[in-house]
């Protein structure tokens, strides 16, 4: 059985690889001595030169679009670096602004970069432009205190601007020119999406992802003359979910349906290419890009065949080559322990809810078994890799991630049925998923655990409540569990957008829907609750504190229910280190070993010394 580490902690694992704008140098996310560092090679025929190193707090870095020159964002400054001189850094963070996202780089070095900074209000975001240096800052649109976003054309001129009405509805306001006056391009309800995400180099013709007027979302071209669509991929059963395109300013060029299994449909000669290339295999892939050159011509991809772990190619979609980044003979990847399918299942009131059913390599059920509610919830689970679900099926697990009614990418109408759902149809789906799973004879009543993160943990905790006593065992991480509180102090970037959560959970300052949350938030009904639960949490957590979950910690403490908590420095919603995750899971691993009788590797040597090393991490373990 592979050791937990072998999963969470390799040390030679390397993601995340990015072509300079030539294409000969390549930059890449790895760890040295334990530290995550971005790495920097020459690419010479199939081999990467290692250039240089950069660690110590680096969380982000990109290429200029102009040169081959590496921009880190470190310890919240903005830093050029040449790679071929890499102890010499340039300064290059936007002068007079607190807060600022660069969200498009220069072209040349002479020109400007865009900004966005929310030094004026923590709620909406101003755009500024400044030289690539960091200097000559300028504010390019002062917002209204309505405007959501923009959309730039090539010489990044704001071109399009989506504004929130008093109603909720969203306005769509276009211009030919940077002289020229905004003029109403489209106006959609709230339920509807128009998501413009590709203009051309003048901004006068438009991509978008949209399912106005229908229920799912195409990808289509929209005139701005007239806000007229025409479909250039779509789907019946299931929303476009994403699309590729390998120049910014260049036509769509791969359109991608998770209709179960993903399908990438070419939309253009490079496209066609792409996807000959990916599926050269034959057998189901799951593709990320993660780079592309300034002409578009190298792409780099992570792919997955058959849920093995992702490995890293450079696609050539002019010589047509594809070549292995990061060989794997210097160490074998761990063999494939899951085997994962689309399934679905009858809702108690007749509705199909879509679901991901991952089964132990060879197993003979029926098997232990976790149903996972993902967050959100205006999210959805789809099929590819997944280190957790494989690291579960390698311990004996089989594991139900459903899709309950609300998850987006399977229509409107499919996301509506969720709406002021929770605790109530949602939780039905939840049960029902674990009744599908004892019925097909896959699980065993008494040994079924639910598990989610964010309001997926919400889910997991209401679970626990059900007369039938389903589940035995929650996993619960960075959860929300006190909705009137998470509603009341959502965190103020959300401001703009409040009105997509209050259409799911209701309206605070309304008394009668403010008293429905209480009614089925966990942290109010613990007295209804079973069973043992692990909880997680980051102390840093701004979108859902740390004081949600240790509420609830306390009260299933004060009704004597079996509960673990683990309290992590450092991380905020969503863990990012790897010391965080691989203790996670080896506490994962164990506590379902008692609760349902799995498999657990009896001694991890490397996880028991990083527990006792990073003990300080925790603020309290029981």
């Amino acid at each position: 059985m592979l050791s937990t580490s072998r999963f969470y902690a390799d040390a030679r694992a390397v993601w995340g690889y990015e072509p300079s704008h030539d294409g000969t140098l390549m930059a890449w996310w790895g760890s040295k001595l334990g530290v995550r560092a971005v790495f920097v090679g020459e690419l010479v025929g199939a081999k990467l030169n290692l250039l240089a190193t950069f660690k110590g707090g680096v969380v982000h870095f990109g290429w200029r679009r102009y040169a081959n020159l590496l921009v880190l964002t470190q310890n919240d400054r903005l830093w050029e670096v040449d790679p071929r001189r890499p102890q010499t850094r340039t300064d290059v963070t936007p002068k007079g602004l607190r807060t600022w996202q660069v969200i498009a780089e220069s072209r040349h070095a002479a020109d400007g970069q865009s900004i966005l900074s929310y030094d004026r209000n923590p709620t909406f975001a101003d755009l500024y432009s400044a030289r690539a240096d960091g200097n000559g800052k300028r504010l390019i649109e002062q917002n209204n205190g309505r405007t959501e976003s923009w959309l730039l054309n090539d010489a990044q001129v704001p071109c399009l601007r989506v504004e929130l009405t008093s109603s909720g509805m969203r306005r769509y306001l276009h211009r030919a020119g940077e002289k020229e006056p905004w003029r109403e391009l489209a106006i959609i309800e709230p339920e509807d999406t128009l998501i413009v995400w590709r203009t051309d180099r003048n901004g006068k013709s438009y991509e978008a992802l949209s399912n106005r007027q229908r229920d799912k979302v195409a990808l289509v071209f929209l005139d701005p003359a007239t806000g007229a669509e025409s479909v250039l991929a779509g789907d019946n059963n299931v929303d476009v979910s994403d699309a590729f395109r390998f120049t910014p300013a260049e036509p769509t060029d791969v359109a991608v349906i998770h209709d179960g299994y993903p399908r990438y449909l070419a939309l253009s000669e490079r496209g066609a290419v792409f996807t000959e290339l990916i599926f050269d295999r034959g057998r189901h892939c799951d593709v990320e890009i993660s780079g592309s050159s300034k002409n578009g011509s190298l792409v780099t991809v992570a792919i997955s065949y058959d849920e093995e772990p992702y490995q890293h190619y450079l696609l050539d979609l002019n010589q047509g080559k594809k070549t292995l980044l990061a060989p794997s003979a210097r160490r074998p990847l761990p063999a494939p322990s899951a085997v994962t399918r689309p399934v679905s299942f009858k809702a108690r009131d007749g509705e199909r809810i879509p679901a991901l059913l991952t089964l132990p390599v060879d197993a003979s059920c029926p098997v232990p078994s976790i149903v996972m509610a993902h967050g959100g919830p205006a999210r959805h689970d789809r099929w590819g890799y997944d280190v957790e679900k494989s690291f579960l099926a390698s311990r004996g697990y089989a594991i139900l991630s459903v899709n309950y009614r609300g998850s987006t990418g399977f229509g409107k109408r499919y996301q509506s049925l969720g709406y002021r759902q929770f605790g109530r149809r949602i939780q039905d789906d939840i049960a029902d998923a674990g009744l599908w799973l004892i019925a097909e004879g896959i699980a065993r009543k008494g040994k079924l655990a639910v598990a989610g993160e964010s309001y997926g943990g919400f889910e997991a905790a209401l679970a626990m409540s059900s007369d039938d006593k389903l589940y035995s065992a929650a996993i619960i991480d960075y959860a929300i569990l006190d909705l009137p509180y998470q509603m009341q102090n959502n965190p103020a970037g959300w401001g703009l957008f409040l009105s997509q959560v209050i259409r799911y959970f209701g309206d605070p300052d309304e008394p009668g829907e403010l008293a429905q949350m209480r009614t089925f938030s966990p942290v109010h009904n613990v007295k209804k609750l079973h069973g043992s639960f692990l909880l997680t949490a980051g102390l840093e957590d701004a979108v859902v504190g740390f004081e949600q979950t240790k509420a609830f910690e306390n009260g299933l403490r004060g009704a004597g229910l079996d509960v673990t908590a683990l309290y992590f420095r450092r991380e905020g919603h969503g863990y990012l280190g790897w010391q965080t995750k691989l203790v996670r899971a080896r506490e994962i691993e164990m506590f379902l070993k008692r609760m349902l009788g799995g498999r657990a590797k009896k001694i991890d040597a490397f996880a028991w010394l990083l527990k006792h090393w990073i003990r300080r991490r925790f603020m309290k373990r029981h």
